[in-house]
């Protein structure tokens, strides 16, 4: 690296004799690389998460939407979930494995932190889960043959189509935003949010997902009238 910084030195030594530069930019010891453009991913309001769900061609599919965004899972996590990790009577789902591809092979393993938690589920979700799904395989979110699914193959021939049709514009991953948010506007705190989505570090769930959803900013104005008002 030092050898390199050396070479571009000496070579726009030779652009700023002759002129076609000002200043040499290795020369500067205060000198600092620009930062990396923050790309403002969205975050999804309730309807969104319905209208994409709806979207969906399958049951599986729209259950698997609602998954992501109330129970806030991985894409990984979701897929390598299993029966025996959901308990509809005491409405619980247990995170235990994840399962990813992108070495063109599937890879059951541990989730990202190597940690398991379990996230007690909303009732409407139970519902769909109990009523909305068969259980044909192992797996609550299985492939045709009742196996895991490959996240590329599902993203190509269900997500980006159902975002198409449904005029949302995401990707999977934005769901655990979406369902951050969705927890901080229930009250949350963001330690409860950081054991609900199993963030090792809180700082990870203020930084990345602690985000502003459209339309929040009117809704705080609103209370705080309502506080002014009520103060008199």
């Amino acid at each position: 690296m030092i050898e390199t910084l050396g070479v571009l030195k000496r070579v726009l030594d030779l652009a700023v004799r002759d002129a076609a530069i000002a200043v040499n930019p290795c020369s500067l010891r205060s000198a600092r690389l620009p930062k990396r453009p923050v790309t403002d991913r969205p975050v999804l309001s309730p309807g969104e998460v319905q209208a994409l769900a709806r979207a969906m061609p399958h049951g599986s599919d729209r259950v698997l939407v609602k998954v992501l965004a109330h129970v806030g899972l991985r894409i990984g996590e979701a897929l390598a979930l299993r029966w025996t990790d959901v308990d509809l009577d005491r409405k619980t789902l247990t995170v235990r494995q994840s399962v990813e591809d992108t070495s063109g092979k599937v890879i059951v393993g541990p989730t990202k932190t190597y940690a398991t938690r379990t996230v007690t589920l909303p009732n409407a979700l139970v519902a769909d889960l109990g009523d909305g799904l068969e259980r044909s395989s192992f797996l609550v979110f299985p492939n045709r043959l009742g196996g895991y699914r490959r996240y590329r193959n599902w993203r190509r021939d269900h997500w980006d189509k159902a975002c198409e049709a449904s005029g949302v514009k995401a990707l999977p991953h934005d769901l655990r935003a979406t369902c951050a948010l969705l927890l901080i506007d229930s009250g949350a705190s963001p330690k409860d949010v950081q054991q609900h989505l199993g963030h090792e570090d809180v700082n990870t769930t203020l930084r990345l997902y602690a985000r502003v959803r459209p339309g929040r900013s009117v809704d705080l104005a609103t209370r705080l009238d309502a506080l002014i008002v009520e103060a008199g």
